[in-house]
C-alpha cells in the first residue's frame, strides 16, 4: 500500500516538474549535439526494430560523462569474459557520445528513458535484460517498480553517498528504504558509505564493499601518449613545463592560466563543459592570452608568446593529462565540489586542487593523509605550482605516495563484476 502510494504521487508531480524543466534540457542537449543522436529514446522512441535489437544480456544505467566512464570500465570488464550483449544508458548527449565513441563491440549506446509510467517497462521489454546495474546513486521510482515487475535483479555499484546526501535521505526515511527496497545488492565504495546508506534504510545484507571502479586504477596500463597531443604542446611549449588545467568550470580556466604565466609555465586547459569554449576563450583574451583551440584545427606558422592552448573537446582528458608537467583541478576554486584527480595521480603527474573537493572528500583525504595531493586557495596557487615544478624529486615521491593510496580500491572492477554474476 505505501508503494502504491508513493507511486501515484511521484506520478502526480513528476510529469508537472518534468514540463517545467524540459525547455532547458532541450536547449542544453542542442548546445551540446544531442539532437540527430537517437533521442528520442528517451521518450520510448526507437530507431531500431525491436528484433534487431541485444536481447538477454546486461543493461547498465549511467548519466553523465563521469559515470559513463564507470559504466564502461566495467562494461570492459564483464565482456571480457561473458559472450552476452550489454546496453549502456545515459541520460546526457556528452555521456552518450563518450559510449558511442568508446567503439566496444556488443556494446549497444542508449538515452535512457525518461521515468515517466510505461517508459521504463517499454525499454526493458525491447532488451529483456538479466540483470539491471545501476552506477552509483542512480535509483528512479518507474524504473526500479518496471524491474520489479518483470523480477530483473538491479544492482548498484559504486555507490557512494556524502554526509550532506545522507542527512537530506534520512529526514525521508521512509521513502528511501521503500525505493531501495528494489534492490538486490549494493556496492558501497567504502566502510563509511556502507554505513551511511544502511543508516538510511538500506537493508544493511544487501551491501557490500566493492570499492570505487573509478579509483580502481593501478590495474590499468598507462596508455601510451598519443604522437599527435605531443607534437602540439612540443610546439607550443617552447620548452616550458606544461600545467594542465583539468576539467574547469567558469573563471578557472583564466586563475590557472595566470598562475602557469606567473612561473613561467605554458597553460594546456580542458574545460568541463567543451561547449564554454566562446566564454574561455573571451576570458582568456582579456587578460591578454591568445587561446588556440583544437577545434580550429591547424595551429598557426608563428606562435605567440602568449599562447595557451584550449582542448575543447569531450573523452581526452586522459591523454592530454599523461603529457603534463602538473595538474590543476577544477571545479574546486571558483565552483563547488571538484572533479575526480585520479587520472592524473595514475599517470603520476603532480595533483593541485583548490580547497572545495566536497563531491570526491573521501578520496582526498585518503591521498591528503598519505601525503599524495597539494592543495591550496585560488591566491596560493602560483606558489603551489613553484614548489611542484621546482622540486620535481619531491613531487615524484608525492605521486607515488598517491598512488599506493589508491590500492585500496584496487580490483573494485572485478569484485563489482563478482557481484553481479551472482544474480545474473
Amino acid at each position: 500500500m505505501k508503494r502504491f502510494f508513493f507511486l501515484l504521487l511521484y506520478n502526480l508531480f513528476f510529469p508537472f516538474f518534468l514540463l517545467l524543466s524540459l525547455p532547458g534540457y532541450l536547449i542544453k542537449m542542442k548546445r551540446r549535439g544531442g539532437f540527430g543522436t537517437g533521442l528520442l529514446e528517451r521518450f520510448g522512441i526507437y530507431r531500431r526494430p525491436s528484433a534487431s535489437e541485444p536481447k538477454g544480456g546486461l543493461y547498465i544505467h549511467a548519466v553523465s560523462v563521469g559515470e559513463a566512464f564507470i559504466g564502461l570500465k566495467f562494461a570492459r570488464e564483464w565482456i571480457r569474459t561473458h559472450a552476452e550483449p550489454v546496453v549502456l544508458a545515459t541520460s546526457t548527449a556528452t555521456g552518450h557520445q563518450v559510449v558511442r565513441d568508446a567503439g566496444i563491440p556488443g556494446l549497444r549506446a542508449l538515452y535512457a528513458p525518461l521515468d515517466l509510467p510505461g517508459l521504463s517497462g517499454r525499454c526493458l521489454k525491447r532488451f529483456e535484460p538479466r540483470a539491471v546495474v545501476l552506477i552509483e546513486a542512480e535509483l528512479w521510482p518507474n524504473f526500479a517498480e518496471a524491474c520489479r515487475r518483470r523480477k530483473i535483479p538491479m544492482l548498484m555499484l559504486n555507490a557512494r553517498l556524502s554526509p550532506r546526501s545522507e542527512g537530506r535521505y534520512r529526514k525521508v526515511r521512509g521513502i528511501t528504504s521503500l525505493l531501495f527496497s528494489r534492490l538486490s545488492a549494493l556496492g558501497a565504495q567504502n566502510e563509511r558509505d556502507k554505513e551511511r546508506f544502511a543508516g538510511i534504510g538500506v537493508e544493511p545484507g544487501i551491501i557490500e564493499v566493492t570499492g570505487s571502479i573509478k579509483f580502481d586504477v593501478l590495474g590499468d596500463a598507462p596508455e601510451a601518449p598519443r604522437a599527435e597531443f605531443r607534437a602540439i604542446l612540443d610546439r607550443l611549449r617552447g620548452g616550458r613545463p606544461v600545467v594542465l588545467a583539468a576539467s574547469t568550470h567558469a573563471g578557472e580556466e583564466l586563475l590557472i592560466a595566470r598562475a602557469a604565466r606567473e612561473v613561467g609555465a605554458f597553460a594546456l586547459i580542458v574545460p568541463r563543459h567543451a561547449e564554454r569554449r566562446d566564454e574561455v576563450v573571451r576570458d582568456l583574451q582579456s587578460a591578454g592570452f591568445t587561446p588556440l583551440l583544437r577545434t580550429a584545427g591547424k595551429l598557426p606558422e608563428s606562435v605567440p608568446a602568449d599562447a595557451c592552448y584550449v582542448a575543447d573537446t569531450t573523452g581526452e582528458l586522459r591523454e592530454w593529462t599523461a603529457l603534463a608537467d602538473a595538474a590543476v583541478i577544477g571545479k574546486s576554486f571558483l565552483a563547488r565540489g571538484g572533479q575526480n584527480p585520479v587520472e592524473a595521480i595514475a599517470a603520476r603527474v603532480p595533483v593541485i586542487t583548490g580547497p572545495d573537493m566536497t563531491n570526491f572528500a573521501d578520496l582526498v583525504r585518503l591521498l591528503e593523509e598519505a601525503g599524495g595531493i597539494l592543495r591550496c586557495e585560488s591566491d596560493g596557487l602560483a606558489d603551489a605550482l613553484r614548489e611542484v615544478l621546482g622540486k620535481p624529486e619531491a613531487s615524484r615521491a608525492r605521486c607515488e605516495r598517491g598512488l599506493a593510496a589508491l590500492q585500496a580500491h584496487a580490483g573494485a572492477t572485478a569484485r563489482s563484476v563478482a557481484l553481479v554474476e551472482r544474480f545474473f
